[in-house]
This record gives structure tokens, sequence and C-alpha cells, in this order.
């Protein structure tokens, strides 16, 4: 409930351009009220339109969620038509051949990946080795030759 306050009429001094004056005059005589009355009114809606978007905004949200589980169940549908179709002829589900080669490319995606691991790692391996044939000294054998 308003408090006794919100509902006691206040003056308030303001300027405002000429221009914008003479709209609110019109619009005040178009709506057969004074131009305090407009001027209080249109000050009153721009409080009362955000909220008033956030109900609209709600309402079509529910409204487009529900339309839209309705087009997902006929779609459901649809495809369970489709397999029982596709099944009766013998032929296969697109959507489980996409599926299988989905997974085919990952499977070979990743073995590529195991692949070259594998390779980074035997060239670290002989990089490591060359290095440590590099930093030991050469051995002089009995018949006077290094290696």
């Amino acid at each position: 409930m308003a408090k006794k306050d919100d509902l006691e009429l206040r003056p308030v001094m303001t300027r405002i351009p000429e221009g914008l004056r003479r709209r609110l005059e019109r619009e005040a005589k178009w709506h057969r009220t004074s131009m305090n009355a407009e001027i209080v009114k249109r000050l009153q809606e721009s409080f009362d339109i955000p909220d008033q978007a956030e109900e609209i905004v709600s309402d079509v949200s529910i409204q487009i969620d529900s339309a839209l589980s309705g087009v997902f169940d006929g779609l459901d549908e649809i495809q369970s038509q489709n397999r029982a179709i596709l099944s009766y002829l013998g032929l296969p589900d697109p959507a489980e051949d996409q599926q299988r080669v989905r997974e085919d490319a990952k499977a070979r995606k990743e073995a590529q990946k195991r692949k070259a691991a594998i390779e980074r790692e035997a060239r670290r391996k002989a990089a490591m080795e060359r290095a440590e044939a590099a930093a030991t000294p050469p051995v002089e054998t009995e018949d006077g030759e290094k290696k």
C-alpha cells in the first residue's frame, strides 16, 4: 500500500525546452487532462515500463519454451517413425551412421595423437643418447685408437 507521503502532491520547479513544453501541452489537450497530469502520468510510466517489459519478456519466454517443447516432441515422434520405416525396409539409420562416423573420426584422431607422442618420445630419447655420447670423452684402446 502506498505511503501517505507518496500520495501527497508536491510542487516541483523545472525548466524544459520550449518544443517539449508545446508537445506536452498538445498531448494534454488531446487526452483532455492538465499539463501537470500529463507530466505526472508520463513520469510514472517511465518508471513502470521496465517492470512491464520484464513481465512481457517472462511471458514470451514461457510461451516460447512451451512451443519449443511441442516442436521437440513432434520431432521425436517423426524420428521414431523414420527409424521404424528404415528398420522395416532393412535400411541403416542415418543418425546412427553419422554417430559411427564421428566416433571413428575421433578414434583416428586419438590414434594419431598417440602415434605423434610416441614419435616425439623416440626423438627425444635419440637426442639424449646423442648428447650423452657427445659429452663422454673418447676412450683410448690398447692399440692407441680413440673410441
